[in-house]
């Protein structure tokens, strides 16, 4: 596993990246194959990142986001936490 791979995102970008692409929770957790209630929950800040069901459900939402078009932006000591849509080419 990468150093990107393990970052998790956070319930602010999950929020932004949902934004961005101009959807809704139910169809995040229909893309995800989870339920809108779980999407609700990791919005939200419930649980801890050591929990691995919480864990999973992040990846999950990652890589769907990522295949939407969506790049997340970490923390760095220049930056604060962020998403951008990748350019097509």
């Amino acid at each position: 596993m990468t150093d990107t791979e393990e970052q998790l995102i956070s319930p602010a970008m999950i929020r932004a990246a949902r934004a961005l692409l101009g959807i809704e929770q139910v169809e995040v957790a229909e893309k995800a194959r989870l339920t809108q209630r779980t999407i609700s929950k990791a919005e939200r800040e419930v649980g801890s990142h050591r929990d691995p069901r919480r864990r999973k459900v992040l990846q999950t939402l990652r890589g769907v986001f990522e295949n939407e078009g969506v790049e997340f932006i970490f923390p760095s000591e220049i930056t604060g936490e962020g998403v951008r849509l990748r350019v097509v080419r």
